[in-house]
């Protein structure tokens, strides 16, 4: 029987189909998410709602901080006109990222080697030293980590923060350390004197300080801290997709050099103690992490 040509050209089709599956590793080409973004002109990015890495503005409703500002000015030249800013908490960032819930997260992460083998992390765009904060007149004269293992000082950070390594890599025990879910419980319990001190990022703290909303709290100043001790803050992507994250680099280069990033450092109180160092690389902070690979 003589087959219809709308049944002979679906086969061949298939036939096709199949053949170039068999070709590459069993599967069709699929678009990737560099693609899908480019042809859609839409990414949607991950925050958690805090100043200054990402945060709703109040008046606008509109997110607005450090990684969106630096976003929407990297994706606008690419023809990309929605950067749709979803907000999560800080631990549900990366297991949203991996279960496709945002095309990448960008909202203070720190590289470090064990994120690394989760998430393809972009080039550091700022560098972040602990700070810390305490009641006006830091009554406990608090200014290092130093003090607050000499003086049996209680202090507060954020849960899975890198301030925690920190404090734990400079001998405060566990036992002096209460950790909660996010920076409002950790001030609340300040304000009511079940800590001595909060300790966070210090790009955290100028954002806090800065809108005016702490009463009664200051940063610890100085809070010394060591070049050791620095981490550095990036945008983090699927593994699977390093040609998002190659485009992003560029991107961010780009605005490096014509002067975009500078200005957006100096708006949310960033200076010269921010900027990442040429020779700081996210393969480097990666280490045997793999970088993200």
């Amino acid at each position: 029987m003589t087959l219809r040509r709308p049944v002979r050209l679906a086969l061949i089709l298939g036939a096709v189909s199949a053949l170039m599956a068999s070709m590459f590793g069993g599967t069709a080409f699929a678009e990737t998410t560099k693609e899908r973004v480019l042809r859609e002109g839409k990414i949607v990015i991950g925050i958690h709602n805090r100043t200054p890495w990402g945060f709703r503005d109040e008046a606008t409703g509109q997110a607005v901080g450090w990684h969106p500002d630096l976003l929407r000015a990297a994706f606008s030249e690419l023809g990309i006109k929605e950067v749709d800013f979803r907000v999560t908490e800080f631990g549900a960032l990366i297991p949203g990222l991996l279960a496709g819930r945002f095309d990448a997260v960008a909202s203070g992460l720190s590289i470090t080697p064990e994120r690394c083998l989760q998430v393809a992390f972009g080039a550091p765009d700022l560098k972040v030293h602990d700070a810390a904060i305490v009641l006006t007149g830091n009554p406990k004269q608090i200014h290092g980590f130093e003090d607050i293992v000499s003086k049996k000082i209680i202090m507060g950070a954020g849960r899975g923060s890198v301030s925690v390594r920190n404090a734990t890599a400079a001998g405060v025990p566990e036992a002096n350390m209460l950790l909660f879910p996010d920076i409002e419980a950790n001030i609340s319990a300040l304000r009511s004197g079940r800590i001595d001190v909060t300790v966070v990022s210090s790009p955290t703290a100028i954002g806090l300080l800065s809108s005016g909303k702490l009463k009664g709290l200051e940063s610890a100043t100085p809070f010394v801290t060591t070049d050791e001790q620095a981490t550095y803050a990036a945008v983090a992507f699927r593994s699977d997709d390093q040609d998002l994250r190659a485009l992003w680099d560029e991107r961010l280069l780009a605005l490096k050099q014509d002067g975009t990033a500078s200005k957006v450092m100096a708006k949310y109180g960033f200076g010269e103690s921010e900027l990442v160092p040429e020779s700081v690389t996210m393969e480097k902070l990666c280490g045997a992490g793999g970088a993200g690979k």
